[in-house]
């Protein structure tokens, strides 16, 4: 069976997401969100993984799997739990649903965590991945952001 064929008869057999898990995916998306503007980080990171939960198996062909792993991986990114942070958003980034790699958030965070564990062959892929989707911009070029930006301009020609 070629490949094509395969992938076409996986996404065959994937679950839907009916529109009553969509209400539910909403709901634990919000009460997350709502946990982090009131800093109860812990809350947020257990309504998101409620929410992963709830997406069928298996969960890495669904672009809601993307939304919820960015969300643990950016609360864990911005408590310097960089490793963890780094293993949210290479999950993301490896979705089958391809929103993961296409999506510059998720590029800027990985090339950020990878500077932040010593890795900066792959700190400089995605974050001039995430440069070539979004340019400077991504960068929000606060002290946080120069620091990630000057470190891809001191590695790649051209960056300006």
């Amino acid at each position: 069976m070629g490949l094509f064929s395969k992938k076409k008869k996986d996404e065959a057999a994937l679950d839907e997401i009916t529109p009553e898990i969509k209400v539910k995916l909403d709901k634990a998306a919000e009460r997350g969100n709502q946990f982090e503007d009131e800093e109860q980080y812990e809350k947020a990171i257990q309504a998101w993984e409620e929410g992963l939960d709830l997406i069928p198996e298996p969960r890495q062909f669904y672009s809601e799997t993307v939304w919820f792993l960015a969300a643990i991986g950016d609360v864990f990114f911005e408590q310097e739990a960089y490793s963890r942070a780094h293993e949210c958003f290479d999950k993301a980034r490896g979705n089958l649903s391809g929103e993961g790699y296409r999506n510059p958030f998720i590029m800027l965070r990985l090339g950020e965590c990878c500077l932040e564990l010593g890795d900066e062959k792959n700190a400089t892929e995605y974050l001039l991945r995430a440069y070539m989707m979004e340019g400077k911009e991504i960068f929000n070029m606060d002290e946080t952001g120069q620091k990630y930006f000057n470190f891809l301009r001191t590695h790649v020609d051209n960056i300006v």
